[in-house]
């Protein structure tokens, strides 16, 4: 599991396949397998948060957000006792928009609490 000192937003690819791995076996109690196995969803999971090198497309809240909004829906069968990455993306996709519209909100409000902050004092 990432270090929990550690802010979402400074996550990268190893700490979200470790967060996975922590978080499937804690909901599902079985072990983690990745789609493809473990070099293709870091391909995937790089992709979606970044690296380094390159900016990911969505970044790590909108990532970690969306990883939790699947974990939450996710309801396991005998056949498929649990989930990966690589199917989050293929079969849970309407929740990335979800993800973002959540992430927007709470960016807005938070910018409005700011705002209100600093002419509220100006005022009687």
């Amino acid at each position: 599991m990432p270090t929990t000192d550690k802010p979402v937003s400074k996550w990268n690819v190893r700490d979200f396949q470790a967060y996975l791995k922590a978080e499937h076996e804690r909901l599902f109690g079985v072990p983690y397998v990745p789609m493809r196995g473990w070099q293709a969803e870091a391909g995937m999971l790089g992709r979606w948060v970044g690296t380094k090198r390159k900016p990911g497309e969505y970044g790590p809240e909108v990532t970690k957000r969306f990883i939790d909004l699947c974990f939450a829906q996710y309801r396991p069968t005998a056949d498929w006792p649990g989930v990966s990455f690589g199917f989050m993306q293929k079969w849970m996709g309407r929740n990335l928009q979800r993800a973002v519209a959540e992430i927007r909100a709470e960016a807005a409000a938070q910018q409005r609490r700011e705002q209100q902050a600093e002419i509220g004092d100006d005022f009687y």
